[in-house]
């Protein structure tokens, strides 16, 4: 029973992702892999509606999945995070369907290798990949040379920790630069249907700063609005290792970015 229970729900949740639509005992039938009657669907379909699992939005209409059955189902399927989608313009293609909004960064080491004093007048910083000139002064040189070894991000994070604006906002021109955002008009599209959602969240993540601060995983409420879900994982896009965001609402088919295993 409980096999049957689990199964008849798996199959309500991946027809949902399929159609956008409610399901009723019908349509169900013909979609699972064992043969049972009508009013016995509905039997399972009632139980699901006590547990919270489905929700029947009109009495004449059939079930869709509660946002927390949806939070089981990925939670279940995703573990791996593993992306199908490994070419730029395809992953274009599905995003701009499923009104998923996507941030790529490249992954490239980055590390301060040192710093360097131009008289009493510039110091340079040297990264591997980048270098930036910040007026002289004693007090930065020494505490800079402190950081040598740190990767960018972190020497950025460290800046703005600091009050140190002007290297911050250098930083964050080049990290702008170097990320790519797909479809952000999904997430405007999110904040207005959350009017709760403030601002600042929304900027995090249009500039591309959520990159960074979120480890590899899963994210739902209240990192995100409710309804909506965002994974986070390493990746690599046409041939070019990445780290990636990709958020949307829960109920659109991330497996079709992601394996679902």
């Amino acid at each position: 029973m409980k096999k049957k229970y689990e199964e008849i729900l798996e199959t309500v949740v991946r027809t949902f992702l399929q159609t956008h639509e409610p399901i009723g005992s019908a349509t169900l039938k013909e979609k699972l892999p064992f043969d049972i009657a009508p009013a016995t669907i509905r039997y399972y379909f009632n139980k699901m509606v006590e547990r919270g699992e489905l929700a029947q939005l009109h009495k004449s209409s059939g079930r869709v999945p509660t946002e927390e059955t949806m939070k089981r189902y990925w939670r279940r399927h995703l573990k791996e995070l593993e992306v199908l989608c490994d070419a730029m313009d395809e992953l274009a293609r599905i995003s701009e369907k499923e009104d998923f909004f996507v941030l790529l960064k490249p992954v490239r080491p980055n590390r301060l290798k040192g710093v360097e004093r131009v008289g009493n007048r510039y110091l340079i910083l040297a990264f591997e990949n980048d270098e930036y000139v910040l007026r002289y002064q004693a007090q930065v040189e020494n505490f800079l040379r402190d950081l040598v070894g740190y990767e960018l991000e972190e020497v950025k994070q460290i800046a703005r920790d600091v009050g140190m604006m002007s290297l911050y906002h250098k930083m964050r021109a080049k990290n702008d630069e170097e990320i790519t955002a797909i479809n952000p008009e999904a997430v405007i599209r999110m904040a207005g249907e959350r009017s709760g959602w403030a601002k600042h969240h929304i900027r995090r993540f249009l500039e591309g700063d959520v990159i960074e601060e979120l480890p590899s995983g899963l994210y739902f409420d209240p990192t995100l609005p409710r309804g909506f879900m965002a994974l986070r994982t390493e990746a690599v896009i046409d041939e070019t290792p990445m780290k990636m965001l990709c958020m949307g609402a829960i109920d659109h088919d991330f497996g079709k970015v992601f394996k679902a295993i």
